[in-house]
């Protein structure tokens, strides 16, 4: 059976549509095509910069066993939602911005799996298409976050025949929207972690590590900045470990990469276990004056759990759930925790290692229940219910 996942923002190197979704797909035997977008003519990697490697230059190639068909992205605008809102009343199936349901169209898949707002209006149109011409697909929409409750979503989810997300809270708001569409949650889980030996420096130094892309919203630099300031005074062989990249609009870029305590790099999702051994905690803070964040279960979170570290997060519905539940981690109940806040958390975990020991063990219980081998399972049966 045919599968074809449709892509516009997200990297063809994604981590849960490719390496997670699409690899899983190939071992339970379905041949599987991303078609994924290019900038300026030029793929791009997770951390958004252009990969310059040739056997990622064709239109089409392969890569680890799966397809890949390429087109030129255009940013939607405004514009391009009222013009495919039309198409979409009129059932006509002749405005497209790109060339990503032509490319998609090509597949002559069965199965049309969109992971963004956006590619779900090709997956529907290419299903509309289809139906007239007398071979009936059907179409899923993987929603990583909570979108707006929009006429635009309403025309569209009148085709999706499955909803998958990424937490339970996420899905309750669906439910009540979209009453008649199965929705199923696939946590965003990396495969399970068997315990590496901790690294040598572990015992002896205190290490907060941070992944991501950082922002105002996500992590804030200041509070970093902050709370990294208050551990170096208190803490013997203290680092805090930021995993990912300072957003370019963040004017404490500097002062970061200046800091004593502070490191930053871009780790490979296939090295972070690695990395991840010489940490301690794991540092989440999300603004939750937004809906998705507030009922956010990011990667970071499971990829400290994954590898035994417990988690310190601010207020936050379904990482607090899972907290308490599994006791892997310490919630500030604040909706915009200080500096001070986390300080104090951390702190008391630097002087009670038993008690840090005692949370890691248990975030790796957590992980049996829900890496991704149990989400693989989950998204298995999702496909199953397709082909009836």
């Amino acid at each position: 059976m045919k599968v074809c996942k449709l892509i516009r923002k997200h990297s063809f190197k994604d981590v849960r549509v490719f390496e997670k979704e699409a690899i899983s797909l190939k071992k339970l035997g379905y041949d599987v095509t991303i078609v994924a977008g290019k900038t300026r003519g030029v793929v791009f990697g997770p951390n958004r910069s252009s990969i310059k490697d040739p056997a990622f230059k064709k239109d089409s190639f392969e890569y680890k066993g799966i397809k890949f068909l390429t087109y030129d992205i255009v940013e939607i605008t405004y514009t391009h939602i009222n013009k495919m809102i039309k198409a979409l009343e009129t059932n006509t199936q002749n405005y497209f911005p790109d060339k990503l349901y032509e490319k998609a169209l090509s597949t002559n898949a069965d199965i049309y799996h969109a992971h963004e707002l956006h590619t779900l209006y090709e997956a529907v149109q290419i299903k509309r298409t289809l139906r007239k011409k007398g071979k009936n697909v059907k179409v899923i929409f993987d929603a990583h976050e909570l979108e707006a409750n929009s006429k635009f979503l309403t025309l569209l989810m009148k085709e999706v025949d499955h909803l998958i997300t990424v937490s339970d809270s996420i899905k309750e708001i669906y439910q009540k929207r979209y009453p008649n569409v199965p929705i199923t949650v696939i946590y965003n889980t990396p495969s399970y972690q068997e315990e590496l030996q901790k690294d040598k420096t572990y015992k002896n130094s205190f290490v907060i590590a941070f992944e991501g892309v950082v922002t105002y919203q996500k992590g804030d630099p200041r509070k970093i900045i902050e709370i990294a300031n208050l551990c170096n005074k208190s803490m013997k062989n203290f680092s805090f470990e930021i995993f990912g990249r300072i957003h370019p609009t963040m004017k404490e870029r500097n002062l970061i990469s200046q800091h004593p305590s502070i490191n930053c790099k871009w780790i490979d999702y296939h090295n972070l276990p690695t990395e991840l051994n010489k940490v301690h905690v794991g540092y989440i803070y999300f603004d939750t004056s937004n809906a998705n964040r507030k009922y956010a279960m990011p990667n970071k979170f499971f990829s400290y759990l994954n590898n035994g570290i417990p988690v310190v997060v601010n207020q936050s519905i379904d990482m607090k759930r899972f907290i308490e539940k599994y006791q892997c981690g310490i919630v500030i109940d604040k909706v915009n925790p200080t500096a001070e806040d986390y300080y104090n958390q951390f702190y008391r975990l630097y002087q009670n290692r038993k008690l840090l020991s005692q949370m890691g063990q248990n975030a790796r219980k957590a992980m049996k229940d829900i890496c991704w081998e149990k989400m693989e399972e989950r998204l298995s049966e999702i496909y199953k219910s397709l082909q009836t």
